[in-house]
């Protein structure tokens, strides 16, 4: 079969020696190294990742600008793309090969039928997730938003997932509470004006939101979903039958450049202004990303479980089969 691009890069060094791999050294960040996958010996041209430029995808900057994804035996290059399920289409459509989007999305893309498959995990759910409130609004707890309008970035988005569970755990009913769907740059402005009562807020919005006097109740990601994965990459389900090898080497460099990425908030300082518009003095204090770089299956089911519930998607996933192996 001709597959529309060889991704795996050859190594002359391999040609030469006839061996099955190089190690290549590396030094990043913390100085550790990874190794090229076996059987990389195909020419190649490039593999095309899309990626939403924000702090969380700094995963696929470092991986590309350190050399993890050369180590690894993948030519990459980065596609900027829409975040959410804007970059679904494209994926699907064949523009890039591998591209990142929020969980929620990718399930829900699944289950109406679009050939999507699970890749890699990149970040989960944890302080750098707030839910905001104006000064003086007499909202204290998620029990309080009852009667309240709570704005998300979509409707049929994690964040819309997770506050319906945290209502749950307080007592509440998803109906209790308006939810209103605008951007997050929009969301500070929104409820200054009174126009909305409570804001789901991410890095790097959240650091703007704390600035400006708003107050932060506490964590969507908390109690009933905890350390809920947020977002990781995905490909199709063609390119994964096709391509076994470059998705192998895609979750390897994945995993290696969260792992490096993990609390090291002076290479986000140094990196996240070079790929997107946020300052190096807004990284200096943001809540750092839970970075992830493995697929944790459990809780993607459990994620899976919870868009049924909440009526999101209107049948059961499986989503261990929607894991690309």
């Amino acid at each position: 079969m001709i597959q529309r691009r060889s991704i795996l890069k050859t190594k002359a060094s391999m040609v030469a020696a006839g061996a099955a791999a190089v190690a290549l050294g590396l030094t990043a960040c913390g100085g550790s190294s990874s190794a090229a996958p076996e059987g990389a010996d195909a020419t190649a041209e490039t593999v095309q990742v899309g990626y939403f430029p924000l702090v969380h995808t700094s995963t696929a900057v470092h991986a590309d600008e350190a050399g993890i994804f050369e180590a690894n035996g993948l030519d990459v290059e980065l596609v900027s793309t829409q975040g959410g399920a804007a970059a679904i289409p494209g994926l699907v459509s064949g523009s890039v090969d591998f591209t990142y989007t929020n969980y929620t999305s990718a399930l829900l893309a699944a289950e109406q039928g679009l050939p999507v498959r699970l890749v890699a995990g990149n970040d989960v759910g944890k302080a750098d997730h707030g839910i905001f409130v104006a000064k003086d609004s007499g909202i204290e707890s998620i029990a309080d938003l009852k009667g309240k309008s709570f704005a998300v970035n979509n409707l049929q988005n994690i964040g819309t997932v997770a506050i319906n569970a945290l209502l749950e755990e307080a007592g509440l009913q998803a109906s209790d509470v308006k939810l209103v769907e605008m951007p997050y740059p929009d969301m500070q402005a929104a409820l200054e004006r009174g126009d909305v009562d409570a804001i789901w807020q991410v890095e790097p919005f959240q650091a703007g939101a704390a600035a400006a006097g708003l107050v932060k109740i506490g964590d969507l990601f908390t109690g009933p979903v905890a350390d809920m994965p947020v977002a990781g990459w995905i490909t199709t389900e063609k390119f994964a039958q096709e391509n076994p090898e470059a998705v192998a080497a895609f979750k390897e460099a994945l995993a290696a450049s969260a792992e490096e990425l993990q609390g090291d908030r002076d290479r986000l300082v140094e990196l996240v202004p070079t790929f997107t518009k946020v300052g190096a003095d807004v990284v200096q204090a943001i809540e750092m990303p839970q970075f992830q770089g493995e697929l944790d299956v459990e809780a993607l089911q459990k994620t899976a479980d919870l868009m049924l519930k909440y009526q999101i998607t209107d049948s059961e996933l499986d989503v261990q089969t929607l894991v690309a192996e």
